[in-house]
């Protein structure tokens, strides 16, 4: 049983020192997707919180009114909905805290972002279409719900993400798709672009952040799930020179894929020494 706590909050509007915005707002505190690999569960709240991550989520009821009363200093700037949750996770059907801040949002002339890997962001085009400026960053890292079922507990199946990207196109919102993170030998670059590009024209990676995931939990996935990337993993991730050549091949692969469909495609790969000190890495 996940745990749904009604919550008020102090403020909506947080300013971010993210490249692509100016604010960040964040409707709830916590996500019941459960992504092994989700960055959020390592912030202050998530860590001190005793309910684990991807049990709870805290929504923030008085938001949208919240909202409304900053708006009234005329705030300029773009805003970036979802950075340390899910804007569109199952609570947001019954509270509509992200419809009604996106209903004032609507209201301004601020440019929004929404970050989401949630079919859910579809009931809301009616909105999106009264915004001046909106972008959806659209998750979708593999095309196999196997690999979705071992590393997002609770996350919207693969069917359900193409058939939302898919509206989204009909619809003419603008989108584009992140692959994020990137799982070596389980995420296939091609066959996301190939699948895609003729809606799509952007495609973002992203590689796999070990600073994000806990090593016991990959460890316990590849064993249980992928037994035949252990040795894989070991050699990418034991040593830098491994590291560095490995993800230097595939910011190649991704520039030849760039020619062959045409289409954007941007690589966010962290360097080595952006990660957890690497240490007794064998997944045994």
């Amino acid at each position: 049983m996940k745990k749904i706590e009604i919550i008020n909050c102090q403020r909506v509007l947080s300013q971010t020192g993210i490249t692509q915005a100016d604010y960040v707002i964040n409707p709830y505190r916590g996500c019941v997707f459960g992504c092994y690999y989700c960055y959020a569960q390592w912030n202050k709240f998530a860590l001190k919180y005793d309910v684990p991550w991807g049990e709870y989520v805290h929504v923030k009821l008085n938001a949208p009114d919240k909202l409304s009363d900053e708006l009234r200093s005329n705030p300029t700037g773009t805003v970036m909905l979802g950075s340390t949750t899910e804007v569109y996770q199952p609570a947001e059907k019954k509270y509509r805290v992200t419809r009604n801040i996106l209903e004032k949002l609507s209201k301004t002339s601020m440019p929004v972002i929404i970050l989401t890997r949630s079919p859910l962001i579809t009931r809301d085009i009616d909105i999106f279409r009264k915004i001046k400026d909106v972008l959806i960053c659209f998750t979708i890292n593999t095309l196999d719900n196997n690999i979705v079922k071992a590393f997002e507990k609770s996350s919207p199946p693969v069917a359900k993400r193409i058939e939302a990207v898919e509206m989204l196109a009909d619809a003419k919102i603008p989108f584009y798709i992140h692959a994020g993170p990137y799982l070596p030998y389980m995420t296939d670059p091609e066959m996301i672009i190939k699948k895609f590009c003729h809606i799509c024209s952007r495609f973002d990676f992203e590689n796999l952040n070990l600073k994000m995931m806990s090593k016991e939990n990959l460890f316990r996935i590849i064993r249980k799930s992928f037994p035949q990337l252990r040795q894989v993993y070991n050699e990418i991730y034991e040593n830098s020179e491994n590291f560095v050549r490995f993800w230097s091949d595939e910011r190649k692969s991704l520039r030849l894929l760039r020619k062959k469909y045409d289409c954007d495609i941007n690589c966010y790969f962290h360097s080595y020494d952006s990660y957890f000190p690497i240490k007794n890495f064998k997944i045994k």
